[in-house]
């Protein structure tokens, strides 16, 4: 027995930063203690053990077995609804949403629509409803030849979630409907996070339409210096910056710096600018043609949550984010005519000139959020016409050696005296 411990003392140690808790089994025994208690006042339990890797062992199979077994547990729990938040809802077949004609739900203040005193859901209203336990939607009666009775809405069948997936989702394409299961998943993990999501105005059109600059940015005078102070300091530039003409054969083939004295690294900087940028005072314009195969269009509106919030007054309200759902098993990486036309469909919204370099840049005058979906799993990508040609990160714009612990201010180490060699 010495030998073997020796012979497996000098085996290598599992490495700590190769430990990912996330790819570890998850214990589920403790949701058996959700399921023994009283089901009036449920309580939430606490997390079990995980095991990272496969022992082979009897002891952790029956572990995991019993994981299972709660879990099945944990899932084969009837949920019930009171009698005072109940909601009952009516599935339409023909526009593929529900009709509810009570609202008990405060849900309600940023979901559905109001329409002839009755409430109508979306299908990804009505499932993430249904997803909750806050909704109880039954199918409509069966009704035969010359039946006149009018049946109420608990009259039809309850719907189950497996048949309100193939309902909301499954039937969409049927009736001419464009929600997908990866539109869904962002939309419910939008909803879960606190936000507040709502389809784009242009989501039953080919496309979007194209948002020209607003009126108020168009018109909006130069915050910049006066016309003095920028006289001079456009004299200032030309007398301490050097100016060079670089010919189109240098260009090709000779260098773009040539040697002679610079006096600061935006000297340089300028003569590397020779690609030109847009003008995006001009308004956009499509490049491609109308077309349901394009996937980079804007799909929701999403909102951060306030508490005067109210799904009435969402046209006087402009979205926090504008997000692109993409599949990422059926979708190529976008081209610049896909980039171009879905910044299009995105209306202008410049940065404030107080932010920071970085901040301007990472805002841009137009952004969309890319929600790539891999498998179920969303990936949130921000894509901005970003203005590289108007900030200008190279210039610095803080002041330099005026004291303090700063870059460049203050003392050196030696508290002024110096220090030299005879010393």
């Amino acid at each position: 027995m010495a030998d073997e411990d020796e012979d497996i003392s000098h085996l290598r140690v599992p490495d700590a930063a190769d430990f990912d808790p996330t790819e570890e089994a998850q214990d589920f025994r403790f949701l058996d203690k959700l399921t023994a208690q009283d089901s009036a006042h449920p309580t939430l339990p606490k997390r079990g053990e995980k095991d990272f890797e496969s022992h082979e062992t009897n002891l952790q199979l029956d572990t995991l077995e019993a994981s299972r077994r709660a879990m099945h547990g944990v899932l084969s729990w009837q949920r019930t609804h009171t009698q005072k938040g109940h909601i009952l809802a009516m599935y339409d077949p023909e526009r593929n949403m529900a009709c509810v004609d009570k609202v008990r739900s405060q849900h309600f203040q940023t979901i559905g629509t109001n329409k002839g005193g009755r409430e109508w859901l979306l299908p990804e209203e009505a499932l993430f409803l249904l997803e909750r336990g806050t909704l109880d939607c039954r199918w409509p009666v069966k009704r035969e030849v010359g039946d006149e009775t009018v049946y109420r809405t608990e009259d039809g069948a309850p719907m189950s979630l497996q048949s309100a997936y193939a309902a909301f989702l499954g039937f969409e394409g049927g009736v001419g409907g464009k929600l997908t299961l990866e539109m869904y998943n962002v939309y419910a993990g939008l909803k879960r996070s606190g936000y507040v999501v709502f389809r784009t105005g242009t989501w039953d059109d080919d496309r979007g339409e194209v948002l020209p600059a607003p009126p108020e940015l168009k018109e909006q005078p130069d915050s910049g210096p006066g016309i003095i102070a920028r006289f001079f300091a456009d004299i200032w530039r030309r007398l301490s910056q050097p100016t060079y003409t670089i010919s189109p054969e240098n260009l090709a083939f000779g260098p773009l710096i040539k040697p002679g004295l610079y006096r600061s690294y935006s000297d340089i900087y300028c003569l590397l600018k020779l690609i030109p940028s847009h003008d995006r005072a001009c308004p956009p314009s499509f490049i491609l043609p109308p077309s349901l195969d394009n996937p980079y269009r804007i799909h929701f509106d999403v909102y951060r949550t306030t508490a005067k919030f109210r799904k009435s007054a969402r046209a006087s309200l402009t979205p926090d984010f504008r997000i692109c759902v993409v599949d990422a098993r059926t979708s190529a990486i976008p081209t610049s005519a896909q980039l171009n036309d879905l910044m299009a469909q995105v209306p202008e919204d410049r940065p404030k000139d107080s932010d920071q370099p970085y901040q301007r840049l990472k805002h841009g005058y137009r952004n969309v959020v890319l929600a790539v979906v891999d498998n179920g799993m969303p990936s949130y990508l921000r894509v901005a016409d970003s203005p590289f040609d108007h900030v200008k990160i190279y210039e610095r714009t803080a002041p330099r050696g005026k004291g303090g612990r700063g870059r460049g201010g203050g003392r050196g180490r030696g508290g002024g005296r110096g220090r030299g060699r005879g010393r």
